[in-house]
């Protein structure tokens, strides 16, 4: 197998703790709240506290790799991830995300977000017009490597 021309994990700290803080909160709570009819049961906040770990181990780091024509982009465990064919790829560009695109995977004004940490981002322009933010605390040289590898791709399609 060829080594990828690159590939690049940032951790999601702020996210895991808060995940996890979040988490122990709702723990704390199903064992010390009392529990009147009208109240959460003690197990949907144990489950609600399941559910905030999992996701916190799913969300909380995002790998970055650009191999074989293709870029790659995946939370922690593989899932939710995203393929983008480097023939589709128009352009790239660094820029920064407003502290309200916040974390995670959504969409914004300027289209599909993947982050974990930071505002440091770089805009994917796709063929079809959409964009793709990739946040990253390697930016720039995602960027480098993402140029050279969409121009190389398309210099041997000539």
């Amino acid at each position: 197998m060829l080594r990828p021309l690159y590939e690049h994990t940032q951790q999601g700290w702020l996210l895991r703790f808060g995940m996890v803080g979040g988490a122990a909160g709702f723990m704390a709570a199903a064992v010390v709240a009392p529990v009147p009819p009208a109240a959460v049961p003690q197990a949907a906040m144990v489950a609600i506290a399941t559910i905030m770990m999992i996701a916190g181990w799913f969300w909380s780091s995002l790998t970055v790799r650009i191999e074989a024509g293709q870029l790659f982009v995946r939370f922690g465990l593989g899932w939710p991830r995203r393929t983008i064919a480097l023939t589709d790829i128009r352009s790239v560009e660094l820029t920064q995300t407003s502290w309200w695109s916040g974390l995670g995977l959504h969409r914004t004004a300027r289209g599909w977000l993947y982050n974990v940490a930071g505002r440091d981002a770089v805009v994917v322009g796709l063929a079809s017009g959409q964009s793709v933010l990739i946040g990253s605390d390697d930016a720039r040289r995602l960027k480098s490597t993402l140029e050279r590898a969409v121009a190389e791709v398309a210099r041997r399609r000539a």
